[in-house]
């Protein structure tokens, strides 16, 4: 395929302005068009690029000639677009994938009878630390995994426009939001748990889930957490195998104690103001998306139905946690 897939980029705020930004490095892809309802704000995110603005989706859909949707929407939106757009575009949709598990399975009913591809943008299976991990569980090479430990905390994320993401209503919460991004890690690699507790924090905004799951005997813990204070984000894990351990702190990976060396990111490491640190993974996602459609074969490494079984744990979660303190 010779000619470069046109995208329409709906969205254009924190996790858009994400998703804008690295369109000028996909190769195969072109970004001819941004919507959002800030009008101007989106035009001044665009600034003097050959990218045509509008605030209304109908209006781009029948103005353009695009192949490729991006959502990144606020997240209660997620469910009507897809389902509007995934029988005649390719969509990329960030995560959540929706807000609940019917909501969730019939997206990927739909999206499994469409002649079209579609993936939910669950950036840390692409982003080089989780890849190092998820080699090292498969691989074995390091014996059984025992244990594995992750945690991802950042400050409430009052960015959100009309402060949608404290809704949990529209956002789905400390669990579907922020803590989901480990889940669909963990369910993505070894599946859905034979056991889950939970336990939940509220208390002056801070909001805290704490997850544990039995696969076997293998222990695994997710904690998510907004805190009421401005203090930076920060994902980690700790691996521990029968024969080693691989750890994510402060942003670097160890494999029994040894700095695993990385290739260099896509993208500048900067401060994206978002509740996911910056890294080469989204890059990584849109340009696995791409070149999926142009070799005309469905994305494989993230599956309707595993970003399904991600909402479908999440929504577990939530019904399994016990709270032991309210707001």
């Amino acid at each position: 395929m010779d000619k470069k897939i046109r995208v329409g980029l709906v969205g254009i705020g924190g996790m858009g302005g994400c998703h804008f930004q690295n369109y000028e490095t996909i190769k195969g892809a072109e970004l001819v068009a941004v919507c959002d309802v800030r009008v101007d704000m989106a035009k001044e995110k665009v600034g003097n690029k050959n990218i045509n603005v509008y605030g209304s989706l109908d209006k781009m859909l029948k103005n353009e000639d695009l192949d490729m949707i991006d959502i990144c929407t606020p997240s209660y939106l997620h469910k009507d677009m897809t389902l509007k757009l995934v029988n005649d575009y390719h969509v990329l949709c960030e995560k959540p994938m929706t807000l609940n598990a019917k909501d969730a399975k019939k997206i990927a009913e739909v999206a499994n009878a469409s002649k079209k591809n579609f993936m939910v943008a669950h950036v840390v299976r692409f982003m080089t630390p989780y890849e190092i991990l998820k080699k090292e569980i498969e691989s074995k090479e390091l014996g059984k995994l025992i244990r594995l430990d992750m945690k991802r905390i950042s400050a409430i994320p009052r960015w959100s426009w009309e402060n949608w993401m404290m809704d949990e209503k529209l956002s789905g919460g400390v669990t579907t939001d922020l803590s989901i991004h480990d889940l669909d890690f963990v369910q993505s690699v070894l599946g859905m748990p034979d056991k889950v507790e939970a336990y939940r924090y509220v208390k002056e905004e801070n909001d805290t889930i704490f997850t544990t799951m039995l696969y076997d005997d293998t222990l695994v813990t997710c904690e998510g957490t907004w805190y009421n204070y401005g203090v930076p984000f920060e994902a980690e894990y700790m691996a521990v195998f029968q024969n080693g351990y691989v750890k994510l702190d402060g942003g670097v990976v160890y494999v029994n104690g040894k700095e695993y060396k990385k290739e260099a990111t896509v993208v500048e490491d900067v401060d994206l103001g978002i509740n996911v640190g910056n890294d080469d993974g989204y890059h990584k996602e849109i340009q696995y998306f791409v070149n999926c459609i142009i070799e005309g074969k469905q994305p494989g490494r993230v599956t309707p139905e595993s970003s399904a079984n991600s909402i479908l744990l999440a929504d577990t979660i939530k019904k399994k946690a016990k709270v032991i303190s309210k707001k």
